[in-house]
């Protein structure tokens, strides 16, 4: 992934036998390798010890299928750090992705389990067993399976099975555990043909008419083909394609749960000894970084009851970790204050939010009050501070600064007009009858008036001669105005 590179673990000679005496080499040899054969007669202790204690509690199963059959989700939460199960996001359903590289055996794991709670061992096959995985493309659409069939407590999905495409796996792993998981979703992939990408498309159109819930994933079950490998460990380095695509796969971050990494199932076992099953456990668990006996699971296709014991373990180890990893309803809830003394609580989500909205709801208040006056102003124009020009004009004393026009209307209600304009002149004339002829002492005085005499002056004496009103037509002014 991004370049990083894998180390992967040698093979070591030691995975082929578990007889530990050593041969006749040079004590150089022996201490050299006494160090890692001391581990790993160690790890394969561990896992004889796992095959004898299944033999022992097969007496005791119906005990342990009781307790998963009595299951409910979060019924495993563990009350930790201050957090209760009303604390979590509890599922209606627990999910259990199962994955793994096509041909390893989910389909048939999942038909073994629901087997096994289902008290039926000639029940027929849930999931669709692909028996050439190398003709068939096996499965194409996602598939849920309720354990047992009646309950509603946990499922597990069925999925399409990794190809020789590293980055096309990822991407796979990173939707389904991201965007959760849905029955009947297509898995489309690029190694498919044109053909089968048509017919393929087809069929989930005729599906996506009925709607089903989509999943968020609460823990993984990874698959692994024992046989293969088996074939890796023998071929003593030469072909190690399949472990390696295992181990990548295996160490993407979306398939952890903070620090649990998925369960490993590790199926056709009933083809290998027991000898070689302990050697593929070991060898997975120091590739993988897993507990050889503790997380890994033989699970043989075969009606052992040790098989159906396994099966019962690996279940539980599942569920076990998804209550233990649900999701808390937010992430604050972590942030909680304990006051001891007084027996209070206050959550410190509560504070920490409202410290957040506080200036948020002042902003928008701000904004409102400043929309809402802005607003005003504009519907209702009379509440301005400044007075139209209808108000001016029936008031022209009571205005400040009148304008040029409102001083020459406020002009001509002067009772001497000396000089009126050519608009005036226009309507005096329509009605000359109304303007009498001055006499001629006034024009003989006009005459006599010096030039150099101001205009003030003028009006000042032409203001004692007793002149009649003239009677003007204001409307048509305005109207010329």
């Amino acid at each position: 992934m991004g370049g990083d590179t894998i180390n992967f673990p040698a093979v070591s000679s030691s995975y082929s036998s578990i007889n530990y005496e050593s041969d006749s080499n040079t004590n150089t040899e022996i201490e050299a390798n006494n160090n890692d054969e001391r581990k790993i007669k160690s790890a394969y202790d561990q896992v004889y010890k796992n095959y004898h204690d299944l033999k022992n509690r097969v007496v005791n199963m119906d005990v342990d299928k009781s307790k998963i059959l009595s299951y409910v989700p979060g019924s495993w939460v563990e009350n930790v750090g201050g957090m209760t199960i009303s604390d979590y996001n509890v599922p209606k359903t627990t999910t259990l992705l199962v994955i793994g590289p096509k041909g390893s055996g989910k389909s048939s794991l999942i038909n073994r389990i629901s087997r096994v709670f289902e008290d039926d061992k000639f029940a027929p096959e849930r999931a669709q067993v692909t028996y050439n995985s190398s003709i068939r493309n096996g499965t194409s659409f996602l598939q849920e399976y309720m354990i047992p069939r009646s309950s509603t407590s946990f499922c597990l999905y069925d999925t399409r099975g990794f190809s020789n495409d590293l980055f096309e796996n990822m991407e796979m792993i990173e939707s389904w555990m991201t965007d959760g998981v849905c029955h009947g979703e297509l898995v489309k992939s690029d190694t498919d043909n044109s053909d089968l990408q048509d017919r393929m498309k087809g069929k989930a159109h005729q599906d996506g008419l009925l709607s089903y819930q989509r999943r968020r994933v609460n823990f993984v079950i990874f698959v692994v083909n024992g046989l293969s490998v088996l074939k890796c460990l023998d071929s003593n380095g030469a072909d190690t394609q399949y472990t390696q695509m295992v181990a990548q796969v295996f160490s993407s971050p979306f398939l952890s749960f903070k620090d649990h990494k998925p369960a490993i199932a590790i199926t056709h076992g009933d083809l290998l000894s027991l000898n070689e099953r302990a050697r593929v456990r070991i060898y997975l668990g120091e590739l993988l970084g897993v507990h050889p006996s503790k997380q890994t699971f033989d699970i043989a296709d075969d009606c052992e009851q040790t098989t159906e014991l396994a099966c019962v373990d690996l279940v539980r180890y599942v569920l076990e970790h998804a209550d233990r990893n649900l999701p808390p309803k937010s992430p604050s809830a972590f942030n909680k204050a304990r006051w001891c003394n007084n027996d209070l609580i206050l959550q410190g989500s509560t504070i920490q939010l409202w410290s957040y909205l506080l200036p948020i709801l002042v902003g928008i208040f701000i904004l409102t009050v400043h929309f809402h006056g802005f607003h005003s102003l504009k519907v209702r124009p009379e509440s301005a501070h400044e007075q139209n020009l209808e108000i001016k004009e029936v008031h022209p004393k009571t205005a400040p600064e009148p304008n040029i026009e409102i001083k020459e209307v406020m002009d001509v209600h002067l009772e001497v007009v000396p000089e009126p304009s050519l608009d005036i002149k226009k309507v005096m004339e329509v009605h000359p009858k109304t303007i009498p002829e001055s006499n001629l002492e006034v024009q003989k005085d006009l005459a006599e008036e010096k030039p150099e005499k101001s205009n003030k002056k003028k009006k000042a004496r032409v203001h004692r001669v007793p002149v009649p009103r003239v009677e003007i037509d204001w409307k048509k002014i305005r109207h010329i105005w």
